[in-house]
């Protein structure tokens, strides 16, 4: 699965905007300024892609927006063109006629992603409502009594993903110990995390159940049926001694609501473990665990794992976000399985610690293995998280005049450096350094120029020795060790005499350059004589 070009008329603040993807590269990084837009493309990418899932061949879907995308699946090249809900849709250079046979369950098996897997870090449910039908289906599908575990495959192609998943990336990577042996590798040395102790189910009579169980008041599970009851069956054959609790429940600082409690206990890995043996694959026991969530059945799983350096064994809630964030993160795009499969992450690494940051690109290129068929775009105000890319792999947007450019920069990442990252067009921020240090570097640079003229007074003397010592403290050097850049920042400075160098303005910037090029140029010239 490849994006190559995407046209969208008019969504939010994308007016007219066009973007032009690498199609030769696995990830693109979306860099930018607050409401530039790049949250709202990847929001109008599962939007393109939900409507044209939820399309039938006998009924077509559409979202509120015109639009045009080019992408390769399968390794063919699909154009589709949406204009005032209609579609225009091209494989290879033959145009569909039928549309039937691209919107049935083979021709979206064949001409789009698998799965579209999106996962948002913000407090925001601007996303997580645009999942909701997906959810709805597959909810719908799974509490039938006769279904069966071989259709979970089929079932439900955007997935948003939340914090919850992280319990059942765990326990599904620990129940396949001997396939998954590569990522239990990854917790022990990324996480820390060395195994698993125990884990407790606490379950709540879910709303939906009611009424329900009035009809059968002695059901132990409140009359769920389908994936979900299959799960709890197991889950109350290898627990310890299940526990029936009617307690009140805090709601918020002053309101409590009455909640009817299962409590299932499963004391060992071992039968954990054993119960997952009921199930085919690592995925199919995951999206067991996730039915019991979307079944509203699931208040808590307490996974009380052992880690390292510390003595006794502590809950997985305890880990921190950022530990929580990545293992959500990276373990459910194990369950993607490299097939054909768009992945959108909206700030993923706001909790991760810098070397996190640093090696997140490394770490998913460990998980995802066919880099051929599958697309990561990241949106991300991280330079840490950019610094091995190139600059194929980054698109800046911007905002020029009210409308929303999205371009490839003019440089790689790779080997800038954060500073050089941060101070170059990426980020655009004119220096690191804090005004306070930058006075007294400009309040250097001007008593040098007055000392090359013979113009230093005695009370200069002593503030330019002052400055110097505060310089040094802060680990500037009280020379400079190339005379060519101290002859560049005295004639820099005498240039710019009577300018405010601490304006950062977009114009104020390019008028520094201006002087500091023509200085260049004048040094150059004086050391070919």
């Amino acid at each position: 699965m490849r994006i190559d070009k995407v046209y969208i008329e008019d969504f939010k603040n994308l007016k007219k905007f066009s973007i032009d993807l690498d199609k030769g590269k696995m990830k693109t990084v979306l860099l930018g300024q607050n409401a530039t837009g790049k949250s709202n493309f990847i929001e109008a990418l599962v939007l393109i892609f939900k409507y044209l899932d939820l399309s039938t061949d006998t009924k077509r879907q559409y979202p509120n927006f015109d639009y045009s995308i080019t992408y390769e699946i399968n390794k063919k090249p699909i154009n589709i063109i949406h204009t005032k809900n209609t579609y225009e849709i091209s494989i290879g250079k033959e145009k569909i006629k039928n549309f039937k046979s691209f919107f049935s369950q083979d021709g979206k098996r064949l001409y789009q992603p698998k799965y579209v897997f999106t996962y948002y870090s913000g407090l925001s449910n601007k996303l997580k409502k645009h999942f909701w039908e997906h959810q709805e289906k597959f909810y719908d599908q799974i509490i039938k009594p006769d279904f069966k575990e071989n259709e979970l495959d089929s079932l439900r192609k955007l997935f948003y993903v939340q914090m919850v998943h992280s319990y059942f990336v765990l326990l599904a990577y620990f129940s396949f110990a001997d396939e998954e042996k590569e990522s239990i590798k990854f917790l022990n040395e990324v996480l820390k995390i060395k195994d698993i102790e125990s884990i407790l189910f606490i379950l709540k009579m879910p709303g939906w159940a009611k009424n329900r169980i009035k009809k059968d008041p002695d059901d132990r599970f409140w009359t769920a049926e389908g994936l979900v009851r299959r799960l709890l069956d197991l889950l109350w054959t290898y627990s310890l001694a299940p526990i029936y609790h009617h307690e009140k429940i805090k709601v918020d600082f002053k309101e409590e609501e009455p909640q009817d409690r299962l409590y299932l206990y499963i004391s060992t890995k071992e039968k954990l473990k054993a119960l997952a043996k009921n199930y085919k694959s690592n995925t199919g026991f995951f999206k067991a665990l996730e039915s019991t969530y979307i079944s509203k059945m699931m208040e808590e799983v307490r996974i009380k794992v052992k880690k390292e350096s510390v003595e006794e064994g502590i809950t997985f809630k305890e880990l921190s976000e950022g530990e929580q964030q990545l293992l959500t993160v990276l373990g459910l795009l194990k369950f993607t399985k490299d097939e054909e499969s768009l992945i959108l992450l909206d700030e993923p690494d706001t909790h991760l610690n810098p070397i996190w940051k640093w090696k997140y690109f490394e770490y998913l290129d460990r998980v995802v293995k066919k880099h051929e068929t599958t697309q990561i775009i990241i949106n991300t105000h991280d330079p840490l998280v950019i610094g091995s890319l190139t600059k194929e792999e980054v698109r800046v947007f911007r905002n020029d005049d009210g409308k929303v450019i999205a371009e490839q920069p003019d440089i790689d990442p790779r080997g800038l450096g954060v500073e050089g990252i941060l101070t170059s067009d990426l980020f655009g921020l004119p220096t690191v350094l804090d005004d306070n240090t930058l006075s007294k570097l400009e309040k250097r640079n001007s008593l040098l120029v007055k000392q090359q003229e013979g113009k230093l007074t005695g009370k200069d003397k002593e503030e330019l020795s002052q400055i110097y010592q505060e310089l040094d403290e802060l680990g500037f050097s009280q020379t400079f060790r190339d005379p060519l850049y101290q002859k560049f920042i005295i004639a820099f400075r005498k240039k710019t005499k009577g300018l405010n160098l601490n304006k950062y303005s977009k114009e104020d910037i390019a008028a520094q350059n201006k002087i500091a090029f023509e200085v260049l140029k004048e040094i150059e010239e004086e050391e070919k004589l």
